[in-house]
């Protein structure tokens, strides 16, 4: 082993250590929960507690580089003479009798009318276009606990180096919801029960996915036999013929038939998609019977079908009466949620349904698609 394998073992090492002596801070308390982990999926939040997987070494290294960013903008924060720190990692806890949230606040600022202001720091790889709904959990958690009126989630993209900063006021509302999944969560681990799957549930699939306890929850598992064969089918240009429909939508947009969509400015392309992604002319869509016929086929031969589709929620009771109408008894349907690109959705349900105890005989999708699945999948 050379003398620079020798330094990376210790640092993950170190990292290990840090993170332990960190733990050692926050003991698992029957009665006393993390702020940072209410908004989580309630299950996680149980497995967490009473089965606690090691951390993979990607999250060790997330949670050592939220460490040091905390400290960079305490320090900044500190030497800008503009804003006054006037706490750091601060101990609080909201208290709701029987149980209670104790966690730390990143960072507590004074204004010039020496009013406080929370600040809750979060390193991420993709900025969201509004605040999670878990990271305004632990805010308003801090908010109420200390009876500050003003908070700041502030959103550090380590990959783009970009920053962005959401108000968060205190709002009575949210107590409510706190002391209740406290309350949900609380009741689960005092009777040692799994709270429900909450967020496949809420079709959270991306949650699921980053989660360490999928293979022991299993967020996708369907009323068939564990190990049972699923085949994957998309709808577009596999199931039916859309070329009409595509047609349409460029003639109301006054664009060539032959329009390349790549190649369109992105507010056109979004116009299009729009109107491709509607109902108004989704009539137009012609079965494909080649390709129904060999679903069909694998269904006979007892496995199991699972739609897979780009196409967005908002279209789901109309492509549920197509796929009626032609005739397709699958298990059960996914459709693409908007902040995902539909490659990266696909890859994450065909994995939680892997996670999930099934196996994958066969993907039907368009042939580009299908190289990509199978190449990052391995297949």
């Amino acid at each position: 082993m050379n003398y620079a394998q020798k330094f990376l073992d210790t640092l993950k090492k170190g990292i290990i250590i840090f993170h332990e002596k960190e733990k050692e801070e926050h003991p698992r308390i029957i009665g006393r929960y993390h702020p940072s982990s209410i908004g989580d999926c309630l299950r996680k939040q149980y497995y967490d507690f009473y089965i606690e997987k090691p951390p993979s070494e990607e999250k060790l290294v997330i949670f050592a580089t939220g460490k040091g960013i905390h400290e960079i903008i305490t320090k900044i924060l500190k030497e800008s003479n503009v804003v006054q720190v006037d706490a750091s990692e601060f101990e609080t806890e909201l208290d709701f009798g029987e149980y209670k949230l104790h966690g730390r606040v990143d960072i507590i600022i004074l204004n010039v009318d020496s009013e406080k202001t929370i600040v809750e720091v979060k390193t991420v790889s993709k900025i969201p276009k509004r605040p999670l709904e878990k990271h305004v959990l632990q805010l308003q958690t801090y908010l109420h606990a200390l009876k500050i009126n003003n908070g700041i989630l502030l959103y550090w993209d380590k990959r783009k180096g970009k920053l962005e900063t959401f108000s968060i006021v205190k709002d009575d509302n949210i107590l409510n919801i706190l002391k209740e999944r406290t309350h949900i969560l609380h009741e689960h681990i005092i009777n040692k029960k799994e709270p429900i799957k909450e967020m496949a549930l809420k079709e959270e699939f991306f949650e699921c996915l980053n989660c360490e306890y999928k293979e022991i929850c299993r967020p996708l598992k369907m009323d068939i036999e564990d190990g049972s064969e699923i085949v994957i089918l998309e709808i577009d240009n596999v199931l039916l013929n859309t070329e009409k429909r595509k047609e349409m939508c460029l003639k109301e947009l006054n664009l060539p038939l032959d329009t390349n969509l790549k190649e369109i400015e992105s507010k056109i392309r979004e116009e299009f998609f729009n109107l491709y992604y509607s109902e108004r002319y989704l009539s137009y869509d012609e079965p494909i019977h080649e390709n129904i016929d060999k679903a069909l086929r694998y269904y006979m031969q007892n496995k199991h079908l699972v739609i897979i589709t780009n196409r967005p929620k908002k279209m789901r009771k109309a492509t549920i009466d197509q796929l009626i109408d032609i005739g397709i008894p699958y298990e059960q349907i996914f459709m693409r949620n908007d902040f995902y690109k539909g490659l990266e959705f696909k890859l994450a349900i065909i994995k939680l349904i892997l996670a999930s105890g099934y196996k994958i005989f066969d993907i039907i999708d368009e042939e580009e698609t299908l190289k990509k699945i199978k190449k990052r999948l391995n297949l």
